[in-house]
């Protein structure tokens, strides 16, 4: 585990990655940092003050100075600002004499030089004849490599307590086999389960510690962190952002769950999950931008129809969860880079349907999940007219596959299904195929609410003959729905399911349908769940994609009212305020 560890940091090569990695490893060490790395403050050669006991037991004050990468003689003192030897002198000359507390003035001081990489050779000389120069009594000079940071590591927070051999396993499996395109990530899933067991401790059958469950989070933060880099490494990014989304689900789960949704400290630690994900998006998007905006670009991986349409609209969800994470994140953090990237996201996505034309003809009924989640960005990026535009085209082609029988979404999702369907329409059960239908009343919707009124006629038109058998419908979120929306599919377990949904002749009546479904009856309010709650509302768009829960209709049916989608506690606000 010691190696993994170690090739882990290896590879923390970007600015703020090992400057936050190192004070969990202190807290776990029962140090406590006092201040933390901030890139472009001047902090006097500090990056990380902590104070805590030295392998004596005397309580010390730890000033760190992070580096990264391996360290060589031009490394020490080669004029540059970032070089070893002037912070030290900067940490001696100016922080010792200004920046210490009067609390702690009295406490002998340890000195630490930290990196990710190696000590070269010709870096030992001078780091030893430093610390010998410049010791003295209350003032001492430590250097950890990489080596030694990984060995804190694994003794701290990957240990016996924290990662049991079986956990230790599971990671090991999950690191030689997350290269695999195939690779469903089952052994990380598996840790997942392990580490986030957060409510009763199995062996004394007591509720767990606040610290318990910090440490927990800061281990599984580590284990994700090195998954991803691992991802990175072996050229499966996909992998990556899978392993984040289901990390955030269940760590959200486990802090609902637990009743720790306003404790600051477990929320911080969260947010550190949601750094690595949004880090880890950022990788995947760039990666696959270029692709995306070449014609048929991904008809080369996937020669079958049947193939290459479940992966367009596939990426079409995973684009669409991206985005709406990066914009409302953004917008609630106020970061207008995230929400400027988040604009980057949804233009991919706009030159995705136009290079891709399979997306106008979704396969699946389920794929209205990718669809809504679509809409909703393109919508809230303000690009509404490609919205509007894309679905003109969807219910175009849903309406012609339809009518002659081919090429429509099929109810059952079922792969085989559509196989069969593709190669001989004879043989499949088409009223079964037809059987129900959440694609058509979810569009519909869409159509009415952005005001498309003549393809929402052209649409509601299949009732009278290709559809007159099928039952239309939707799902609404319960109360029950929180308690697990953030752990698997909901549908089956909550919700009110709407069967069969009226699909009026006219868009003004379907309009007036959905107010009255949110006015007057038992789904007339949206229910609000403990992450929208928390600033997070982000987190249900992900759960739905990931889960293959159908999205809340109350998103798309307040468009229809002339209300605009908000962020952070309130998902939806009325006016333009």
């Amino acid at each position: 585990m010691r190696l993994v560890i170690r090739e882990y940091l290896g590879m923390l090569r970007e600015s703020g990655e090992f400057d936050v990695l190192l004070p969990d490893l202190l807290l776990a060490m029962n140090i406590v940092p006092l201040s933390k790395a901030q890139v472009g403050v001047r902090q006097a050669g500090v990056d990380i003050a902590a104070v805590g006991n030295d392998e004596t037991g005397q309580r010390t004050l730890w000033l760190f100075v992070l580096k990264r990468g391996d360290l060589g003689r031009r490394d020490w003192d080669g004029n540059k600002p970032q070089d070893v030897r002037p912070s030290l002198e900067e940490v001696k000359d100016v922080y010792l004499r200004n920046n210490v507390a009067p609390e702690h003035a009295g406490l002998p001081v340890k000195i630490v030089v930290a990196t990710t990489g190696d000590f070269k050779q010709d870096f030992e000389q001078n780091r030893v004849g430093y610390a010998d120069a410049n010791t003295q009594p209350g003032r001492t000079y430590e250097f950890w490599n990489g080596d030694q940071v990984a060995a804190l590591l694994e003794q701290h927070l990957l240990n016996e307590y924290a990662l049991p051999a079986t956990a230790r396993s599971q990671l090991r499996r999950a690191l030689a086999l997350v290269g695999e395109p195939d690779y469903e990530l089952e052994h990380f899933f598996l840790l997942l389960k392990s580490l986030l067991v957060w409510g009763i401790d199995e062996a004394t059958g007591e509720a767990k510690s606040e610290r318990e469950c910090l440490r927990a989070l800061v281990t599984t933060s580590l284990a994700l962190g090195i998954l991803c880099r691992w991802s990175t490494q072996e050229g499966n990014l996909r992998s990556a952002v899978i392993a984040c989304e289901r990390t955030l689900l269940w760590t959200w789960e486990a802090i609902r769950s637990t009743n720790f949704t306003e404790n600051q400290s477990i929320l911080r630690g969260y947010v550190r999950l949601v750094d690595v994900y949004l880090n880890t998006t950022v990788e995947y998007f760039n990666k696959v931008q270029p692709h995306l905006h070449t014609d048929d670009a991904l008809a080369k991986y996937h020669r079958e129809a049947a193939l290459l349409t479940e992966r367009v609209f596939d990426e079409i969800g995973l684009l669409a969860s991206i985005g709406l994470c990066h914009l409302l994140w953004g917008v609630t953090t106020k970061d207008e880079e995230r929400i400027k990237g988040a604009g980057a996201v949804a233009d991919t996505l706009q030159a995705f349907l136009k290079t891709h034309r399979c997306s106008g003809s979704p396969r699946y009924d389920g794929q209205s999940i990718d669809i809504s989640l679509a809409l909703m960005l393109l919508f809230l990026s303000e690009r509404g007219e490609y919205a509007k535009n894309w679905l003109q085209e969807l219910i175009g082609r849903l309406t012609f596959g339809f009518r002659i029988g081919q090429w429509f979404p099929i109810s059952t999702d079922s792969f085989d299904d559509l196989v069969a369907f593709e190669i001989d329409r004879e043989e499949v059960d088409m009223d079964k195929l037809k059987e129900t239908s959440w694609m058509v009343p979810t569009v519909a919707q869409w159509a009415a609410a952005l005001g498309e009124d003549e393809a929402y006629t052209h649409l509601v038109g299949l009732r009278t003959d290709a559809l007159k058998d099928t039952c239309f419908q939707l799902w609404y979120p319960d109360q029950k729905t929180d308690e697990v929306m953030y752990r698997g599919p909901a549908h089956f377990e909550s919700g009110i399911a709407e069967a069969p949904v009226a699909l009026p002749p006219t868009a003004e009546e379907m309009r007036a349908n959905m107010k009255r479904t949110r006015t007057d009856s038992p789904v007339k309010e949206p229910v609000e769940s403990s992450a929208s709650r928390a600033g997070l509302a982000w987190l249900d768009f992900i759960a739905s994609r990931h889960f293959r829960t159908p999205v809340d209709p109350a998103f798309w049916q307040k468009l229809g009212e002339e209300q605009i989608v908000g962020t952070g506690r309130e998902v939806f606000r009325e006016g333009d305020e």
